[in-house]
């Protein structure tokens, strides 16, 4: 890394902490390395381990932030630390490779405030760092949760032929008679129709789903995308989940969710 870029790194890092606290919103920085006792584990804790660098030292277990939402939870409840709306910059560690992050939390249970961060994030990107949106795709937790039971759902050649849309190999593993086939043969356009008439309980997600759709389009992102059959990237996302991607890329440039801490939550983060 040039002398250049690294500055040009660390004024993005500043900016971004500068233009949230501005807003109102409280800075937080945690250490890099977290302790667990393995009596309290969570389920979402136990998930991540899977995927970090992880020792243990007498009875204690060590490992390095693979996930700054998790950490932010515990640290919440532990401390229990009353901000509403949180900003944070700093490095996450998975077993294949090290990210940068810049994101936000809020907790808070309220759709319109949820709606009033992501719309905040956006601006940041749009105005700050010049990111053009181009594609956001937006999912909810609860469908495929109705339609797969947990076997099916946990199952990893199911989730990786979902990810990959391969229809033929999903009828070899579930039956051509499976719920999830007769939703694949829906058109994209014609799929929440379908959920609503064949799972009238998941009416209420999907109007939730078609909120955040309108709010993502009144954002100006070119193409926005309700994705029926899309599996969250993160075990805690009990709701809402976006992807954000920006002109002629394939990965999502921010990423977020709802999720559960002691109260419900959102969160959105930018992947350096």
């Amino acid at each position: 890394m040039t002398n250049e870029s690294l500055l040009a790194k660390k004024q993005r890092e500043m900016g971004f902490l500068h233009h949230f606290h501005h807003l109102g919103y409280d800075l937080i920085d945690l250490g890099v390395v977290e302790k667990f006792e393995w009596t309290q584990l969570s389920h979402d804790d136990l998930h991540l381990m899977l995927n970090r660098h992880k020792w243990q030292s007498g009875d204690k277990l060590f490992a390095l932030r693979s996930d700054w939402t998790n950490a932010i939870v515990r640290y919440r409840k532990q401390y229990h630390l009353r901000a509403d709306k949180i900003a944070y910059s700093g490095p996450v560690y998975s077993l294949l490779k090290e990210r940068h992050q810049l994101g936000v939390e809020t907790f808070t249970d309220s759709i319109p405030k949820q709606i009033e961060v992501l719309g905040d994030m956006i601006t940041f990107m749009e105005k700050e760092l010049d990111i053009s949106l181009s594609v956001a795709v937006v999912s909810h937790n609860k469908l495929l949760k109705k339609i797969l039971n947990p076997r099916e759902l946990e199952d990893p050649s199911v989730r990786k032929f979902i990810c990959e849309r391969n229809q033929d190999a999903l009828k070899h593993r579930l039956g051509a008679d499976h719920p999830l086939i007769g939703l694949m043969d829906q058109a994209p356009t014609e799929q929440a129709g379908y959920l609503k008439e064949n799972y009238p309980e998941l009416t209420g997600h999907l109007n939730e789903l078609a909120e955040w759709e309108a709010t993502l389009k009144s954002k100006n992102v070119d193409y926005v995308y309700a994705d029926m059959l899309a599996l969250p990237n993160q075990s805690y996302y009990k709701g809402i989940f976006i992807q954000l991607y920006g002109e002629n890329q394939t990965e999502p440039v921010a990423s977020g969710g709802q999720y559960t801490s002691s109260s419900k939550a959102f969160g959105m983060a930018i992947n350096n």
